[in-house]
């Protein structure tokens, strides 16, 4: 919208250079000071509003159009995937070594069971784990190749 009002202008202003009235009386006389100074200060005008124009560009990053330069980017994301799955994992084993000590701490009867049922979910949560761990790493090397629309 600016640049059009941007173009508007520098039409008016070079129509009206262009199209000034001409003095018909002395063809071959000099022009005046009087539209020598208001071609200037078009001109001057014109200058200014470009360079304001042009100075309100901004700088943006490499990857503007969605392709980077980048290329240590999947590394990045595989190292945020495997520090992840590192602090899930030892937050499991101390979960499951805190549920095999209540297990042991209950009556005799009982311990067996308890302890049957934390190892089958003690293994179903490791399970979870890898396939989290492998999914993060899969997505970490199709980052990029979504579809537009």
């Amino acid at each position: 919208m600016q640049h059009a009002r941007l173009n508007e202008l520098h039409r008016a202003i070079l129509n009206f250079l262009l199209h000034a009235p001409k003095e018909e009386s002395m063809m071959n006389a000099r022009p005046s000071r009087t539209r020598r100074a208001v071609v200037y200060a078009a001109l001057a005008t014109l200058l200014g509003v470009v360079s304001l124009t042009l100075s309100q560009c901004t700088m943006v990053g490499d990857n503007l159009t969605g392709v980077g330069l980048n290329h240590s980017t999947p590394t990045r994301c595989t190292k945020v995937c495997s520090d992840a799955f590192q602090i899930l994992h030892e937050q499991e084993m101390k979960l499951h070594k805190t549920n095999q000590e209540l297990c042991k701490a209950l009556p005799q009867g009982t311990q067996g069971p308890c302890l049957v049922a934390e190892d089958a979910r003690h293994t179903a949560k490791m399970a979870e784990l890898i396939a989290g761990q492998d999914a993060c790493g899969a997505a970490c090397h199709s980052q990029g190749t979504g579809s537009a629309g």
